[in-house]
């Protein structure tokens, strides 16, 4: 039986599951190759299905597919899952992810000849992979130290070492792409699981990911949310999944967090610090007492630093002195736009606190935090909010001497230019209110909505049943809390929000105003 490389037997996958022809490069971005690599392996390709009395078609200009009648395929798609004899090939980036990843774990060195052996490749290719390995490293501080006949090991704290975990399970590494992926629906999810038994290193990391339980750590994040009164936002809440998750794992292995006394009398006395102690006692009853208070103080600097939907019951624009910063910061943003309410619009407000605040703990408790991807630098008309973000970053640094990173910046791009769109005046004569759920919560919504979109128009609350044509033909924007038939608005704009205007609702309102 000719035997696979796993790299082959990618391709087969997909040339099994598509029934016209694919190109050579829609391959290679598919399983993340080069063309190169993809014709390189194709001759195995070939191979395997002429034992299996299949041809691969090749036309010019369309790409290749397999000759063969669907049933033939099925029974393929079957011989190929079941075969055992797959050679697991390794790009670089996933064999330097992976001795990036043994060396965070491991406390004890670890020898060249044990990673060659266990990646099943020669010695100078385990140290061309290390340099690329100590470059990374570099970047966080953290010293590879190589001790002959000793072994390689990394000269790091134990939060050091977590954090660059973080950053690699996340994908933020120059790695790519990552062989871990994390989601609300599976978790943790180690890609190369399927090939734990082709080579030892692979094994030894997918045993590591079993002490792992993220779906079960989600519930823990919605605990502390609400011990607290407030949300978290949704990345927040997944990448806290994790944090916890790796914290946990570490703790059963031994390791613990260490933290200066002062910031432990810093934070026991806090709201923050009952919600994470009543987390962990909410732990299985063989996990809870392995926590040390420096493992819970670790929990407590993400409470703190991580990006808030809704502020925690206890006041965060007090915290440290910042208060006077924000005013200053709503002054200067006022001084652009010189729209009326504009400092004391709460969606503005509570945005920027919202999300600042937690990048100044990120920066005093030494944290990694993944950046959300806005960039409006292609939008002409947010050429202004750029100007004076740049300012902003001014204010901020030279009270906190904190440098603002590029990301941050293109945030408060965001909200400055949502807030405009928000605040400006409007064209609208009529903004019909459909609102099935009675009074009560007509006069609910029009508060909130009149509070978010001052200058939206004139609001008209309509139930359900006294819409008809003539009302809304009078409409210029349609605001339900209910699915409308395809009879009602088919040329009209309708947005469906909830009673609570929650912020999705906000942002899709937003998102048509501007």
């Amino acid at each position: 039986m000719v035997a696979l490389t796993t790299r082959q037997r990618d391709i087969l996958r997909i040339l099994l599951n598509t029934d016209k022809p694919i190109r050579t490069a829609d391959l290679a971005e598919e399983i993340h190759l080069t063309a190169r690599q993809v014709n390189y392996s194709m001759r195995g390709v070939r191979s395997w299905l002429k034992q299996e009395n299949v041809a691969l078609q090749s036309t010019p200009g369309l790409g290749v597919a397999l000759k063969c009648q669907p049933e033939k395929k099925t029974s393929l798609v079957a011989e190929l899952e079941k075969s055992d004899n797959v050679q697991l090939v390794l790009t670089p980036e996933q064999r330097q992810q992976l001795i990036c990843f043994l060396l965070l774990i491991e406390t004890e060195p670890v020898l060249l000849t044990q990673i060659s052996l266990h990646l099943k490749i020669s010695r100078s290719t385990v140290i061309s992979d290390l340099v690329e390995v100590e470059k990374w490293l570099k970047e966080w501080g953290i010293v590879l130290e190589r001790k002959q006949n000793y072994g390689i090991c990394i000269n790091s704290t134990e939060k050091q070492r977590q954090q660059v975990l973080l950053a690699l399970i996340w994908g933020k590494s120059p790695f790519h792409p990552s062989v871990f992926e994390v989601s609300y629906q599976k978790g943790l999810t180690f890609t190369l699981v399927e090939d734990v038994q082709s080579t030892p290193l692979v094994r030894d990391i997918d045993d590591f990911m079993h002490l792992f339980n993220m779906k079960r750590i989600f519930n823990k994040v919605i605990f502390i949310e609400d011990s607290l009164g407030g949300r978290f936002t949704d990345e927040a809440v997944l990448y806290l999944a994790l944090v916890f998750s790796i914290l946990l794992a570490r703790i059963k292995m031994g390791e613990h967090i260490q933290v200066s006394e002062s910031e432990l009398s810093k934070f026991s006395n806090t709201l923050e610090w009952k919600a994470a102690e009543k987390m962990v006692t909410n732990l299985d009853t063989y996990e809870a007492p392995l926590w040390k208070k420096g493992d819970i103080a670790y929990v407590v600097m993400h409470i703190f630093s991580s990006p808030l939907l809704e502020n925690w019951v206890s006041d965060l624009e007090k915290a440290d002195g910042y208060k006077d910063l924000f005013e200053e910061l709503l002054v200067a943003i006022n001084s652009l736009y010189n729209i009326d309410g504009l400092t004391e619009d709460p969606t503005l407000r509570e945005g920027i606190i919202n999300y600042l605040i937690p990048v100044f703990n990120q920066h005093a408790y030494g944290l990694w935090f993944p950046k959300a991807g806005v960039d409006l630098s292609t939008i002409d008309e947010c050429q202004d909010e750029f100007t004076l973000v740049e300012r902003l970053a001014e204010i901020i640094h030279a009270r906190t001497s904190i440098t603002l990173e590029e990301e941050d910046k293109r945030m408060l791009v965001a909200f400055l230019r949502a807030a405009y769109i928000r605040l400006r005046s409007y064209q609208f004569s009529n903004v019909l209110l459909v609102c099935p759920s009675g009074m009560a919560t007509a006069q609910l919504l029009t508060a909130r909505l009149k509070t978010r979109f001052p200058h939206l128009g004139k609001l008209t609350v309509v139930s359900f049943r006294e819409l008809d044509a003539e009302k809304v033909a009078t409409a210029d924007l349609i605001i339900t809390l209910m699915p409308l038939t395809e009879d009602f608005g088919k040329d009209k704009p309708i947005i469906q929000v909830s009673p609570q205007l929650l912020q999705c609702d906000i942002d899709a309102i937003t998102a048509f105003l501007g």
